[in-house]
């Protein structure tokens, strides 16, 4: 047993210096260049993504260089900032760069103008109030008869006589908003009316000593006195038109006085909605009144932070204008900002322009309209979203914007021109699945470099173990074949020397005694010589040296006299040999390779019989082939062992069947007869219940073989 363990480990040994230790090198090799390829990847994405950076970067720049330059040109071309034309023109340019939230001049004085911004409401306190003009002993008399004496008729008429003698529109439309009052307190709702109108109309403009326009509290009265005389549906379109008009900042108001007329538009609104049947096309005017609620909270908010900025970024927009020099070539200099809690995006425009106006002009961006309608296109349009993850990152770190896979590993982070927009721009390698990467990879080269060598390695031991274990079990089993045909030579040769020893003698007394004797010689030279031959003729075979000559012959009889021969010869073993041959039976075989084979078979149920003594031998014709069968009623053979009884030197596992004297070869040899006649030969066993092993020949033999 050392020396098959010696032997396996020199094999193995063998195996891996011959094809383990490169396969390991080559491996290595491998690895190295998954490693190289790796780094090189890398640096080749680094520079994609470095130049995808630098051009969405560059593009970002360029497009608010060229607003800014359409600014400068039309700035640069008119000479006062308050200029009615300068204003128009910077408001249309203005919606034809939707990224302009908002144009500013910033003034030597520190304050800072919103020309073209139309604001609901400027800050309280903004607006100047007006003093009244003359003539107003006619305002002083009317007010007198009014709201002293109760006399309206004579109220009316110094209003009346007052608005006749007036010259200016301001003193005209106060006299008339009096005289308007006046009329409805006697009842003149008509006349009333008329007034009313006559001041949204000529006299919008004109404010009252409190700073109120008179526009606003016209369109007011227009609407209740509407109501009054129960025309709900011109009450409401009404209410709607000054609401419309508040909201579009027709009237410059401060946001205290904003929020009051606001809310009694609103009011007034909602009290006529509250009575249904009261007016025309109740869903059309709320839809509307909702529509126009939300515009009013989007210009509310709007407004909010364009005031914001207004009251608090002078300070630091005068110190970046101190800078003659701009961040940028062109001399514009970007600035961001950071006022209640809101990020002002601010392009200072270039000086050149400064001598024209008492001031700097600048543009307050949208961050929003940058985001949607130029940033996020300019980055799907230069970036694959397969092999390119993305995201922009605002000043506290969170997402702005990012890819629909923005997972994966940071190659590059860039900050954007001038630092406007003050975002960051974070360009990723998209994540995949392990298995993925390496089937699409440039790497799946070595990966399939290292399935093939782990492939080899397996594939190689696994032959190497197989055929190491297969050596040495047929070395076993070549030893056990020695030892058991050495028993089996010694012990007929021992038996006829022993005989013959006695024969020479004489030692023998008596004629039958000396005739059990030369049956005891001629027993064991026939199994003698059974044993050589079937050594022989194994050996022949597997050469390819022994020829099988065919002759047509009726296989009855030859079976016959096997049977009776083996009958003869354990007749005195208690032995019966049971005959169930149904003949003729002609067929073209080998006269001596078939009773060789039929020999071993019946020897072999003998020999494996056990304790049962009777042998059945079976002969017949089924469909085209001649079936032989011989079954015992002994031992039997475990299932996991039918398919190698076959084999050559191979013997039943277990002590009992190791006991019976063979060499193994009787089976392989009958196998080897059945195939070189184009048969077959199987087996059929149930342990403890014995065996049937069936040689099957066919009637008519193949000509092509």
């Amino acid at each position: 047993m050392k020396i098959s363990t010696g032997k396996r480990r020199r094999i193995l040994f063998h195996f891996f210096l011959g094809i383990g230790l490169p396969s390991l090198l080559l491996g290595y090799l491998a690895f190295r260049g998954i490693q190289n390829d790796q780094a090189l990847l890398e640096k080749e994405r680094l520079s994609t993504h470095r130049g995808i950076s630098e051009l969405i970067t560059k593009s970002i720049d360029e497009k608010l260089l060229d607003v800014e330059q359409s600014f400068i040109d039309a700035i640069a071309s008119q000479r006062q900032p308050h200029d009615s034309q300068l204003v128009d023109s910077l408001d249309s340019l203005k919606k034809e760069h939707p990224v302009v939230e908002e144009l500013f001049l910033l003034e030597t004085t520190g304050g800072i103008q919103l020309p073209v911004a139309k604001l609901l409401f400027g800050p309280d306190e903004s607006l100047p109030t007006s003093s009244l003009d003359t003539p107003t002993s006619f305002l002083r008399t009317g007010q007198q008869y009014e709201f002293q004496q109760n006399s309206y008729s004579d109220a009316l008429a110094s209003y009346q006589q007052g608005f006749d003698q007036a010259s200016t529109p301001q003193v005209k439309g106060r006299l008339l908003i009096a005289i308007a009052r006046v009329q409805e307190k006697l009842t003149l709702l008509r006349e009333a009316r008329k007034s009313y109108q006559a001041i949204a109309e000529d006299y919008s403009q004109t404010r009252m000593a409190s700073g109120i326009p008179l526009g606003v509290a016209a369109g007011l009265e227009l609407g209740s006195l509407s109501l009054a005389r129960d025309e709900a549906s011109s009450s409401i379109q009404t209410l709607m038109g000054l609401y419309k008009n508040l909201i579009e900042g027709k009237w410059a108001l401060e946001e205290s006085q904003y929020d009051f007329f606001a809310s009694q538009v609103k009011k007034s609104i909602d009290e006529i909605f509250s009575q249904d049947g009261l007016y025309s096309s109740p869903q059309s005017f709320k839809e509307t009144f909702e529509r126009l609620a939300e515009e009013e909270e989007k210009r509310r908010k709007i407004t909010r932070r364009l005031l914001a900025f207004q009251a608090n970024a002078a300070g630091n927009l005068q110190a970046q204008a101190r800078r003659r020099v701009g961040n940028l070539d062109n001399g514009v200099k970007r600035v961001n900002l950071e006022i209640e809690g809101g990020t002002y995006l601010v392009s200072l425009l270039h000086p050149q322009i400064e001598s024209q106006v008492d001031g700097v002009w600048g543009l307050l961006l949208n961050s929003e309209q940058l985001k949607a309608e130029l940033l996020q296109p300019l980055i799907k349009r230069h970036t694959d979203s397969e092999n390119v993850a993305w995201t922009v990152r605002g000043t506290d770190g969170q997402a702005l914007l990012r890819s629909e896979n923005p997972n994966g590993s940071m190659t590059i982070k860039t900050s954007f021109v001038g630092n406007l927009p003050p975002w960051s721009l974070e360009l990723s390698q998209p994540s995949s699945p392990l298995l993925e990467t390496f089937l699409t990879s440039r790497q799946s080269v070595y990966f399939y470099i290292f399935l093939l060598l782990a492939g080899i390695l397996v594939f190689g031991l696994t032959l190497t173990i197989r055929t190491v274990t297969h050596e040495l079990e047929l070395a076993r089993m070549k030893s056990d074949f020695v030892s058991t045909v050495s028993h089996e030579f010694k012990s007929p040769v021992t038996s006829i020397r022993q005989v013959a020893e006695m024969l020479k003698a004489e030692r023998v007394p008596s004629g039958e005694r000396r005739q059990r004797y030369y049956d005891v010689l001629v027993e064991q030279s026939q199994r003698l010589s059974l044993l050589i031959e079937n050594i022989l003729d194994l050996s022949k075979m597997d050469e390819g040296s022994k020829q099988v000559q065919f002759e047509k012959l009726d296989l009855a009889p030859l079976l016959h006299e096997v049977v009776e021969t083996f009958q003869h010869r354990v007749r005195d073993n208690g032995f019966i040999l049971q005959e169930k041959i149904d003949g003729p039976l002609p067929v073209n075989v080998d006269r001596t390779a078939i009773t060789q084979a039929m020999t071993n078979l019946i020897d072999n149920a003998i020999k494996y019989s056990g304790e049962s003594k009777t042998i059945e031998v079976q002969a017949f014709v089924q469909d085209q082939d001649l079936v032989v069968a011989v079954q015992d009623f002994g031992i039997g053979i475990n299932k996991e062992e039918l398919d190698k009884v076959f084999e050559r030197f191979y013997r039943g596992g277990d002590e009992l069947t190791r006991t019976v004297k063979g060499s193994g070869l009787g089976l392989t040899l009958v196998k080897q007869v059945a195939e070189a006649h184009q048969g077959t030969v199987d087996v059929q066993s149930e342990p403890g219940r014995g065996s049937t092993f069936s040689l099957r020949l066919p009637l008519h033999l193949r000509e092509d073989s």
